[in-house]
């Protein structure tokens, strides 16, 4: 992936926005991914509306996902 230095930029200034509006959820993702992922471990995700729909997915982590865990484990740091 090729970002320019103008979108490193944008993004640097986007996250740390996102940080000061969200310290408790990029402290979650840290303890997480300092943790690491394993085998029978559940991810899951809820997203609730203003209006009141919700949608709600998980998965039990694979051995076979363990690498594109850590893939993204590593691209957040």
């Amino acid at each position: 992936m090729n970002l320019d230095f103008g979108a490193m930029l944008k993004l640097r200034g986007a996250w740390q926005r996102f940080n000061e509006n969200h310290p408790r959820a990029v402290e979650f993702g840290n303890e997480v991914y300092a943790k690491g992922f394993e085998e029978g471990q559940e991810i899951a995700v809820a997203v609730r509306y203003p209006d009141g729909t919700e949608f709600k997915t998980g998965i039990r982590v694979q051995e076979s996902d363990l690498e594109l865990l850590e893939i993204v484990k590593s691209l957040a740091k």
